[in-house]
């Protein structure tokens, strides 16, 4: 039970961190640190997801 919901949660913070990047994108004026860590935040959320699924990057 609990490593489903480690991977629900990886999977959560991926999509916000995916969402957040997305929408920093259309803002015509960029905060490029904060662009930055919403990408940093979904690579590493994405490669968690991956490594508790059995995946390797």
């Amino acid at each position: 039970m609990p490593t489903i919901l480690l991977q629900l949660s990886y999977l959560v913070l991926l999509v916000w961190a995916v969402y957040s990047f997305v929408q920093d994108l259309k803002v015509s004026r960029k905060d490029w640190l904060v662009l930055l860590l919403h990408l940093a935040v979904a690579i590493i959320s994405l490669n968690w997801l991956l490594d508790s699924l059995g995946y390797k990057l």
